[in-house]
């Protein structure tokens, strides 16, 4: 395996752990302060999301959708995107 090949077998591990769940393709690829604030961000934001969304969708009906959980999950995918790009660039090449 060359050198460009093993950089996109890591580049493609990166992306693929960061998508499963931000911060991880960090780790992968040892930027840990990154892969911890990705984490931590992530975790936040997908508790505060599950609190605040009811599991119901007759309830999401009748309740309408809250701007607090709205936001958090658009700024909940935004930070996702981000870990995936950075991870996908930060590796090792």
């Amino acid at each position: 395996m060359t050198n460009v090949e093993r950089g996109k077998a890591r580049s493609g591990m990166a992306l693929i752990l960061s998508g499963v769940f931000p911060g991880l393709g960090q780790f992968y690829n040892r930027h840990l302060i990154k892969g911890a604030v990705f984490l931590g961000l992530g975790i936040v934001l997908s508790w505060y999301v599950m609190r605040g969304v009811p599991l119901d969708p007759l309830e999401l009906l009748e309740e309408g959708v809250k701007p607090g959980p709205a936001l958090a999950v658009l700024v909940l995918l935004a930070i996702w995107l981000w870990s995936v790009v950075d991870a996908w660039r930060g590796a090792d090449r």
